[in-house]
């Protein structure tokens, strides 16, 4: 089985969480970025991403540097921001076909708590069978985060 770890981070948690699912279970990376970078302030990323998910906005990602339709099965990595997945991993779930292939989900949260932006997000997925909550890496629960993510792999492979 071909798999891809598609993901978005905008402050490496979610990119470094990546990085050890793909390794593990032998899968290729795409990173998503989007055409308009955003600020590099944290208060600005705050309203700025904030604004986005409370509108629902679909930014335009930079051209995808892999074919995502060569691959079996997809390993989505998102952070949660205002109790939702990203714009950015929305606009790759604007992909019917890609969406499809998303078996595993892992978001990456300050609180841990995954349940509002799972609800979001699992209509987009219609395959998906598995589901990780990580802690960012500035919380002490964190230290969690390799043993969940050796959990989630074991299901997965």
């Amino acid at each position: 089985m071909k798999r891809l770890v598609v993901y978005y981070s905008l402050s490496g948690n979610t990119e470094e969480a990546a990085k050890k699912i793909a390794e593990k279970l032998g899968a290729d990376l795409l990173k998503l970025d989007t055409q308009k970078a955003m600020p590099k302030s944290f208060v600005g990323r705050l309203f700025v991403g904030g604004g986005q998910v409370v509108r629902n906005y679909i930014p335009e990602l930079k051209p995808l540097e892999t074919d995502v339709s060569a691959y079996d099965e997809i390993i989505l990595g998102s952070p949660i921001w205002n109790s939702k997945g990203v714009p950015a991993i929305n606009a790759f779930l604007q992909d019917k076909a890609a969406a499809g292939k998303v078996t595993a989900l892992f978001f990456m949260s300050a609180g841990g708590d995954i349940r509002k932006g799972l609800a979001v997000i699992t209509g987009k997925l219609p395959n998906l069978r598995y589901s990780l909550s990580l802690v960012d890496r500035k919380y002490k629960r964190s230290a969690e985060n390799d043993a969940k993510i050796e959990q989630f792999v074991a299901s997965i492979a």
